[in-house]
């Protein structure tokens, strides 16, 4: 629905504007100019002879902003309200004589498609005179350099200062308000936290308007979710599931489903890291079902990964009767993220299936029907993640295929032992130890393990094998400063000097 606000005197205008398209007046509110606030719907104003769009703080459209004083015509409004529905050969058809909205559209729908644009034509200098243009062009250049594909993309400095000059020319705290929510976007996306955290904290404290002050906590939330690291800041998780909670209750009251369900996701993952399993199984459920409810698939499919990895670690933490629920999960986000569509993700989803596959607990008989399908997905996943392109992502699975090869079924003619040393070696051989030290200690201790296991094709002591065995072990005490992996070292050396003396 599009709300239309208009002036006592050209609301007869207006209304017979509309009424003059066909069914048009089926989408399209209008409303008195002074019921007019920071309304969560997408809207136009007119006002003195004057259209502009109100500012769109549940990110409906491109944060692309319009000249505030679009001549007031039937072409015009016309053209602009069927741009805002998305029928945009309507709004050229009745735009033909408008050339600088003609821009501005092709800029927008450039921004929603992420089409290339030439951002180097979006300049601005900052005067002292703070007017709307001024602020307009400012804005619009750092969205532009933000938001857009191109081939040269801006540095982060000049996106920095055209953000800066947009929020010290804006001529109102609305306008400073919209600037600074997606500058800060761009700082989290750029990981300078703590510049987003002021700006946003400075921003809330002159924010009167609760749509606003919401939209900016989301962000803020964002921010905070992103510092947490281990192990948790106290201060730092009371803070953010104030925001949370806050900004949740807001949008479960004003009926903002889509924004609930994500910060729903958001309150699974730090009840998960308090270790509150339960609280945080119902806020992505929960999550889930909004996300379902407003038919946003690519949303869905992210939340059920979420519940699928919590389902997981709780099955990890001494209840394996989340295994099944887990599987489930991981197994219906298969069906969003395919092969064709998405197959970075189809390829992640994989991993976790193998893994998970592999760890099932069963009775005997049925293991070597998870231990095929276990197999089936490492494989998939190393399909996409080939050792040329994603080197890094390569060698994780092969260590961790090696390790569920320990845990399969031992086969009659087959010896999976010997098959995990050579996925081990080949993790070894990307997890070189300048670049990856700690992920090659832990490697080398997995090969360490499967070498005790694989079997000899004689009995006799295998003196190359010891050797490898030995050297790896010392590696590891000169890779890292982890107390357990060194021991796990130790009690590798020493069980080598035993077999030795033995043998």
């Amino acid at each position: 629905m599009l709300f239309l606000y208009v002036s006592t005197e050209q609301f007869t205008t207006v209304r017979q504007f509309i009424e003059s398209e066909n069914r048009l007046n089926e989408v399209v509110d209008l409303q008195p100019i002074s019921e007019k606030n920071n309304t969560d719907n997408t809207s136009l104003i007119i006002e003195n002879q004057t259209i502009c769009i109100g500012l769109d703080w549940y990110n409906q459209l491109p944060p692309y902003l319009f000249s505030n004083k679009i001549v007031f015509k039937k072409e015009t409004l016309l053209g602009m309200a069927f741009g805002l529905l998305g029928n945009y050969e309507k709004t050229w058809e009745y735009l033909t004589d408008e050339p600088q909205l003609l821009k501005d559209w092709d800029i927008s729908v450039r921004l929603l498609q992420s089409y290339p644009i030439d951002w180097q034509d979006f300049t601005a200098e900052l005067t002292e005179n703070k007017s709307y243009e001024n602020y307009r062009a400012n804005h619009n250049a750092a969205i532009i350099r933000h938001y857009v594909y191109t081939e040269n993309p801006d540095t982060i400095d000049s996106i920095e200062n055209y953000y800066q000059k947009a929020i010290e020319s804006a001529d109102n705290i609305d306008y400073k308000a919209f600037t600074a929510k997606h500058f800060a976007t761009f700082l989290l996306d750029a990981e300078k936290l703590d510049a987003a955290e002021i700006l946003l904290e400075k921003t809330l404290l002159e924010t009167p308007q609760e749509d606003t002050k919401f939209a900016l906590k989301s962000v803020l939330v964002s921010v905070l979710i992103k510092k947490l690291v281990v192990p948790y800041d106290k201060k730092l998780v009371e803070n953010l599931k104030k925001h949370l909670w806050e900004t949740f209750q807001f949008y479960e009251q004003k009926g903002k489903k889509a924004e609930a369900g994500m910060l729903l996701i958001d309150a699974s993952f730090v009840a998960n890291i308090e270790n509150s399993f339960s609280e945080s199984l119902g806020y992505i459920s929960k999550a889930i079902k909004y996300l379902e409810e407003e038919n946003l698939t690519a949303m869905v499919g992210n939340a059920l990964l979420r519940k699928g990895t919590l389902l997981y670690t709780w099955s990890k933490n001494g209840n394996p009767q989340f295994y099944r629920p887990a599987l489930e999960a991981f197994q219906e986000a298969l069906r969003i993220f395919d092969r064709e569509n998405a197959p970075d993700v189809f390829a992640d989803i994989h991993h976790s299936l193998a893994v998970l596959y592999a760890e099932m607990p069963d009775e005997d008989k049925k293991r070597s029907v998870w231990a095929a399908l276990s197999s089936t997905s490492f494989k998939e996943s190393l399909n996409f993640y080939t050792k040329e392109n994603y080197p890094y992502e390569y060698a994780m699975i092969c260590n961790n295929y090696a390790n569920a090869m320990t845990n399969y079924p031992q086969m009659k003619k087959a010896d999976n032992y010997q098959k995990a040393i050579e996925l081990y070696e080949e993790a070894l051989n990307i997890r070189t130890p300048k670049h990856f030290p700690y992920e090659r200690a832990l490697t080398l201790i997995n090969y360490l393990e499967a070498n005790w296991l694989v079997g000899n094709e004689e009995e006799s002591f295998n003196q190359a094998r010891y050797e490898e065995m030995l050297n790896k072990a010392l590696e590891i005490k000169h890779l890292v400063n982890d107390e357990k992996l060194i021991a796990e070292a130790e009690r590798h050396l020493k069980d080598l000097a035993k077999l030795k003396q033995e043998l």
